[in-house]
């Protein structure tokens, strides 16, 4: 009788383990998919003026250009994504979660908050960038 009830408890500690291990790859998932919207901001202005600066030319560079035109839609979805991290990063852990044990092993979240000051100071200055090039380049 003793032995069921611990494997009922022990099943149970496992179920909110496994959620919990959910939530943490979901926050992670969206953690990237900020960094990676970041990223795919910075593809029209701010990357063809890096990689020539380290001496990367080529065709392909002019025709980073042609993304300009999707910048307002790569900045609402990695301002969501970005926006979505930011309320798995600094959400308070409820104690009724934790209090099982299911906390044992706590996700990183300073590594993942700074992820995401990262990727949301890129996208701003991505956003940015085409109003201070005209400046830039009078000097």
């Amino acid at each position: 009788m003793i032995r069921t009830m611990t494997e009922t408890t022990s099943a149970g500690r496992q179920t909110a383990m496994d959620e919990t291990g959910a939530a943490d790859k979901k926050a992670w998932a969206t953690t990237w998919l900020g960094a990676l919207g970041a990223l795919a901001m910075t593809s029209c202005c701010v990357l063809p003026l890096v990689l020539v600066s380290f001496g990367v030319t080529g065709v392909f560079i002019a025709q980073l250009g042609v993304l300009y035109q999707y910048k307002w839609i790569t900045f609402a979805l990695s301002a969501a994504c970005i926006g979505y991290g930011f309320y798995k990063a600094y959400r308070p852990i409820p104690t009724e979660a934790c209090a099982d044990g299911t906390c044992a092993r706590p996700i990183n979240r300073k590594l993942m908050r700074s992820i995401l000051w990262i990727a949301t100071a890129i996208v701003t200055v991505a956003m940015i960038f085409p109003y201070l090039t005209p400046y830039l380049l009078s000097y």
